[in-house]
């Protein structure tokens, strides 16, 4: 079996795999509506779309399905469609290949075919009205002809196809059984990871509330605001910047102890009569690196903690107007909790 993954991608496939083994055991033991049903609920299938030659042998897989539940029911355009879009998919299909020369040969008026429904089987039997049945078998998963007639052995072909559908459908429970496991497991895990990081999220938020700060909470991450602009002009900072950042500081130092972050700091600038209006600033840069300084000074951090980035002009804190030009001329940070290593 394949490690357990959260890749979305992968968890479609799963979510696939278990549909189809359902839709096989119902088959088999004869709910061609329970069948029919839950390949329905699959939607359309596209197998290019699918991960992986997995990804495309479930849809090969399911699509096989769906056209023998069609020819059990009698709806033989639908399963010609499906055995079809297989070939396209898969044309050396065996199966696909075998079920289309039958209908063919219905259509030709070579052959009848009515469903007949058996205790522990089902088969679409194609035939004379009162002469030799043939029929096209869902045991045992391939296409098969089944020729019979009055004494012609069928009872013993019947009993060995039962025999090999009870093992076929213990196999396929067995492996739903480990389908839903797996599918369990990346949900336990998803859940587990999405709660540990809103805990992480929260404790940030928490101990980094001050006076003069505005805490915003995302989804990833708690975005710090200061509510006047911490540089009067160019890159050199105020008082009230110096101070609050170093506070802040001293308060990451103490958050990394128990909840480890990645600090982004985000530097502003507004845009100026013949300067560029877009794409960050030198002076926005420098922000940045002299934010990092106060951050670091009287802490453990390093200013290689930091990521120092320049906003674009156009995306300050606060809305780009004249009265709010002072309060953009500033930084932000980006409080990131960063996750657990993968599980090996």
């Amino acid at each position: 079996m394949s490690e357990v993954t959260d890749n979305p991608v992968d968890a479609r496939a799963l979510h696939l795999q278990l549909a189809v083994n359902r839709a096989h055991s119902a088959a088999r033991a004869g709910d061609l509506d329970l069948a029919a049903r839950l390949l329905d609920e699959l939607g359309e299938l596209d197998g290019p779309g699918e991960s992986g030659e997995a990804g495309r042998a479930t849809v090969v897989a399911a699509l096989n399905l769906r056209a023998k539940v069609h020819a059990q029911r009698g709806e033989l355009p639908e399963a010609d469609a499906c055995w079809s879009r297989v070939e396209a998919l898969a044309p050396d299909d065996p199966d696909a290949a075998a079920g289309r020369r039958t209908l063919a040969k219905i259509a030709a008026g070579r052959r009848h075919a009515r469903p007949v429904v058996h205790t522990g089987r089902v088969a679409v039997i194609a035939g004379a009205l009162a002469a030799t049945v043939v029929g096209v078998a869902l045991i045992g998963g391939a296409v098969k002809l089944i020729d019979g007639g009055e004494g012609g052995g069928s009872g013993s072909v019947a009993e060995a196809e039962a025999d090999n559908g009870s093992e076929r459908l213990s196999e396929e429970s067995r492996r739903a059984d480990e389908l839903k496991a797996r599918l369990a497991a990346i949900e336990g895990d998803r859940t587990a990871d999405a709660e540990q990081r809103d805990s992480a999220l929260d404790e940030v938020a928490k101990r980094l509330a001050m006076p003069g700060v505005e805490i915003r909470r995302h989804a990833g991450d708690v975005q710090l605001v200061f509510r006047t602009g911490v540089f009067p002009y160019d890159s050199v900072i105020g008082p009230e910047g110096a101070e609050a950042l170093t506070e802040i500081g001293r308060r990451l130092a103490d958050l990394s102890a128990g909840t480890t972050v990645e600090t982004t700091v985000v530097g502003h600038s507004v845009a100026v009569p013949g300067g560029a209006p877009s794409g960050g600033s030198v002076v926005a840069l420098n922000r940045a690196r002299v934010a990092a300084q106060y951050l670091a000074q009287d802490s453990d951090l390093r200013l290689t903690d930091f990521r120092l980035v320049s906003a674009d002009q156009r995306r300050g804190p606060f809305p780009a107007t004249a009265a709010n030009a002072p309060r953009n001329r500033t930084v932000t940070l980006l409080i990131t909790p960063k996750g657990p290593p993968p599980t090996p």
